[in-house]
């Protein structure tokens, strides 16, 4: 199986828009290379402009590498970097690489949720004892997905219909990077920031993760991805466990 990639380059007079980064290399087209083993992502920068990232299982050879576009003339290069980085982060922390691991904990509908100690965005530590009593709701998000952030204004609306639920929402990113995103997405829920350990319970299932926990401490429902449909049964767990 070959990994093949071509496209065009966009140039502007001062820098150039590639289309493709393959192994932290961008390139203004990219030819058959023998892997057999490669993934594919597509990134943005800030002003909208796209290319795709490639990572391929091994080095690249280098007569591939000497057509490569020098970093100093890739326009917003540290943009595209600092995604594709960020994705490696969040793919190596889903599968539950946070502390060597192969899977910490997962909140099993029925069983007690896992032991918890983490921070939120002013600081402030929260963990199980913090809850005790009290419906909690956790929603699992990174910024690059797409279908997470779109649903956040809804779920804000949730905190206003039952003010006794804690509503917490979770991340591997930094404080100041989370304000950024929460606060555009007008979400206001309390947001755990750098909660690499609870990024394991994704898995290959995908983002948002949302759990519901009763006043004793038990998962009453726990559902990968967003939908009208998932948040209709999310609602309803609220109000049954909050009732009770």
């Amino acid at each position: 199986m070959l990994c093949s990639l071509t496209a065009t380059a966009q140039e502007r007079t001062d820098t150039v828009i590639p289309k493709v980064l393959c192994n932290g290399y961008f390139f203004r087209d990219m030819k058959s290379l023998p892997y057999s083993s490669f993934s594919i992502h597509r990134l943005k920068d800030n002003e909208g402009n796209s290319i795709v990232a490639v990572d391929v299982n091994g080095a690249l050879p280098e007569s591939v590498i000497q057509q490569a576009i020098p970093r100093e003339q890739v326009h917003n290069a540290d943009q595209f970097l600092k995604g594709i980085n960020m994705l490696h982060e969040m793919e190596e922390l889903t599968r539950g690489k946070a502390k060597g691991h192969d899977i910490l904990y997962y909140p099993e509908v029925g069983k007690q949720f896992p032991k918890f100690c983490e921070k939120d965005v002013d600081g402030r530590i929260w963990t199980n004892d913090s809850v005790r009593g009290h419906v909690m709701v956790l929603n699992l998000w990174y910024s690059g997905c797409g279908p997470c952030r779109a649903e956040m204004p809804e779920l804000s609306t949730w905190k206003e219909k039952f003010p006794d639920v804690i509503f917490f929402s979770a991340t591997f990113h930094k404080a100041e990077q989370v304000k950024n995103i929460t606060e555009k997405q007008h979400f206001t829920w309390t947001h755990l920031v750098e909660a690499k350990d609870m990024m394991s319970w994704i898995g290959n299932k995908g983002f948002p993760l949302t759990v519901v926990v009763d006043k004793h401490g038990i998962v009453r429902h726990a559902v990968h991805g967003t939908s009208e449909g998932n948040r209709a049964q999310i609602l309803t767990k609220i109000k049954e466990a909050n009732a009770e």
